[in-house]
């Protein structure tokens, strides 16, 4: 049977019995040598019969030879029978494959290549794993477990672009990663956080009686979509979702985002005057109260207009300079005047103020009604009747919002939702590469589960993130962190292929 590889045993007894039939007296009488020396010398050529006849691979010898393994060891004594019919098997070559376990532990320090033996049954043919081959396969899934939970660390933490992934990821490995991979990879990702999102209403979790709401507006694509942001008081982002019709797309949210364990009793945003018809839309029988710090604004913006609109009386013929100049100095008077009032105002909504913050106001407008506090000019009767609509308008909210603070330590401001607002504005660089809204809102939403599970190391909360803040249990969410929600376990290789 032609191309049959010869075991060393059939090599050696045709050789041998070769030797036997030679003539030594002759052959050294030929040679003009003793009998006894060539008998010595044929007989240590038949002793190194079996490493002269040992198979060798053709052309110059490596330039860098693997380094044998000791004998006994697992590589050297392979696997004798096969597995699948008992056959014996046999050695079949050799090949190079990069060496993953280095990869793994050492980054672009382990860059290397190690040998392993193939083996192959002699009857059935089947290729029986090496113990070193099962051990590399193992590291290189390990290898691209961990380097894809930096991908996506990348993408929803520290705001890299794909192409900038990319570099990062060579940088560490000294090795490439395609760019479709990676945007398969946050699409992926982003879906599965989307999902983590909508399970966090499910879950058992502590009391929360604040549903808080506020669109933010990063660029996305070339049209200008908000945002729709909605947290509760611990801080935990419930939903986002990328809004095109306002009209349609929040009361969809906000119906999601209450559910069975998240039970909100208080609507709090800021001074947009559709958030109420828009939660009464999504079946929604919340009290709506306004942000403090918007409140405080919309005052300080009442008495800037009142300075503003200041009108000036002077008889004609006047130069266009001097009416200039009056009015500037009417202004400047009217503010000086103002200004004591105005510091009441925001002393109202001063800590320890709060029973009595409503009274403060009222009596402001007192004193601005007062013809003996201030002049009565138009401006300061527009002002006053802006204050007093503001009042009976909010001073109900006000009350409500400072007692629940006093009582039960709840917020009074939207401040939390404004510092994730500030998160979701920088990542617009990001997002905008995405050309549909919904691929941005899953974007998004890998986002909010990133910063839901980031531990803070600062402020207030430090040392806590806001699933623990919100008491959400684990189990019942079904993940310990962000990779794990997303299916992005921890790489899993065992200490005995590590180290051998």
């Amino acid at each position: 049977m032609t191309n049959r590889i010869r075991r060393i045993d059939e090599k050696v007894q045709p050789v041998k019995i070769a030797l036997a039939q030679i003539n030594v007296e002759v052959a050294a009488r030929e040679a003009g040598v003793p009998p006894r020396t060539l008998g010595y010398d044929l007989k240590k050529v038949e002793e190194s019969l079996p490493e002269v006849l040992a198979n060798r691979t053709p052309g110059p010898e490596p330039q860098c030879r693997a380094t044998e393994l000791p004998t006994g060891t697992a590589e050297t004594a392979g696997v004798v029978t096969c597995p699948e019919c008992g056959g014996k098997t046999v050695k079949n070559g050799t090949y190079w494959v990069l060496n993953w376990v280095l990869m793994l532990t050492m980054g672009w320090l382990g860059v290397q290549k190690v040998l392993i033996q193939r083996r192959r049954c002699r009857a059935c043919g089947k290729e029986i794993a090496a113990p070193e081959r099962i051990r590399q396969t193992e590291a290189r899934q390990a290898w691209w477990q961990q380097v894809e939970r930096l991908i996506a660390f990348a993408r929803f933490k520290l705001r890299l672009s794909v192409r900038l992934t990319q570099i990062l990821v060579k940088f560490v490995y000294a090795r490439a990663v395609s760019i479709g991979h990676i945007q398969r990879l946050t699409t992926r990702v982003g879906q599965r956080a989307e999902t983590a999102l909508t399970r966090l209403g499910q879950c058992r979790q502590a009391l929360a009686h604040f549903l808080m709401f506020d669109e933010t507006f990063p660029k996305m694509a070339r049209r200008a979509y908000s945002l729709g942001v909605a947290i509760c008081e611990h801080g935990l982002i419930r939903s986002v979702c990328c809004i095109t019709r306002k009209t349609r797309d929040i009361p969809i949210q906000l119906r999601q985002t209450v559910s069975q364990h998240f039970r909100p009793t208080y609507f709090l945003t800021d001074l947009d005057v559709t958030y109420n018809k828009l939660m009464r839309a999504a079946g929604l029988n919340l009290t709506h109260l306004r942000d403090i710090v918007h409140l405080i604004r919309q005052i300080v913006r009442i008495f800037d207009e009142a300075v503003r609109e200041v009108t000036l009386d002077v008889p004609k013929g006047l130069p266009l300079k001097e009416r200039r100049t009056q009015r500037r100095l009417k202004r400047r008077l009217l503010r000086k005047r103002l200004q004591p009032m105005l510091t009441l105002v925001l002393k109202a909504f001063s800590p320890g103020y709060e029973s009595v913050c409503v009274l403060i106001l009222e009596g402001v407008i007192s004193q601005l009604e007062d013809p003996s506090a201030i002049i009565q000019t138009i401006s300061v009767q527009r002002l006053t009747r802006r204050l007093r609509r503001f009042v009976k308008k909010h001073g109900h909210t006000i009350n409500l919002l400072l007692q629940l603070s006093v009582e039960q330590g709840l917020p009074t401001t939207t401040n939390a939702l404004e510092s994730k607002n500030s998160i979701f504005k920088p990542f617009s660089l990001v997002a905008k590469f995405f050309p549909l809204p919904k691929q941005c809102q899953s974007f998004f939403a890998g986002v909010a589960l990133m910063e839901n599970f980031d531990i803070k190391t600062r402020g207030p909360n430090q040392g806590t993130s806001a699933m623990q803040r919100a008491g959400i249990n684990l189990e019942d969410f079904g993940a310990t962190d962000f990779f794990s929600a997303v299916g992005l376990p921890k790489p899993q290789i065992s200490l005995a292929h590590i180290t051998r």
